[in-house]
């Protein structure tokens, strides 16, 4: 039996659909990805050899320079979460630049540590994971929110499922 309902979607979450629906409908594009389970989120990350990499100046800069709302980074752009992986994107949604198995991630946690401090992004600590011998210090943002997160519920449910 097929039912109908009304579901009100708030303009920045419609925003999200289009940059990555292509020319896939809008309507098939969000039952196909409730069907599916995937998670859209923009995000911005780095990885802990580029942080090691930093100059001292530059971790100055981030813990002074807050206006942005952005906690240190080098990459941007967003995240897509599917029942087998997470594809990370450009800003240009083209092709996905990193693709990680689920099944390659050995470790998931949310905190500070040695090497990212909280003085580097006061508002949320982020989510760390090693995949395949690498570490990615990760927070993601939800339309319509101003701040990135690390401890996202949603986010880390998805990812540990």
């Amino acid at each position: 039996m097929r039912e109908n309902a009304s579901v009100s979607v708030d303009k920045n979450v419609l925003n999200i659909v289009d940059l990555f629906r292509g020319e896939t409908p809008r309507m098939k594009f969000i039952n196909d990805s409730i069907k599916r389970g995937l998670g859209l989120f923009e995000a911005v990350w780095i990885f802990k050899r580029e942080l090691m990499e930093i100059s001292v100046s530059s971790k100055i800069i981030a813990r002074v320079g807050r206006s942005s709302m952005k906690p240190i980074h080098k990459h941007s752009g967003f995240l897509e979460i599917t029942q087998e992986s997470i594809e990370f994107y450009s800003k240009k949604l083209d092709k996905p630049i990193m693709v990680v198995e689920k099944r390659s991630i050995s470790s998931i946690s949310v905190g500070y540590d040695r090497l990212f401090k909280q003085s580097f992004y006061p508002y949320s600590p982020p989510l760390k994971f090693i995949f395949d011998g690498r570490t990615v210090y990760l927070f993601l943002r939800l339309p319509g929110e101003k701040k990135f997160r690390g401890d996202d519920k949603l986010f880390i449910g998805l990812l540990s499922d």
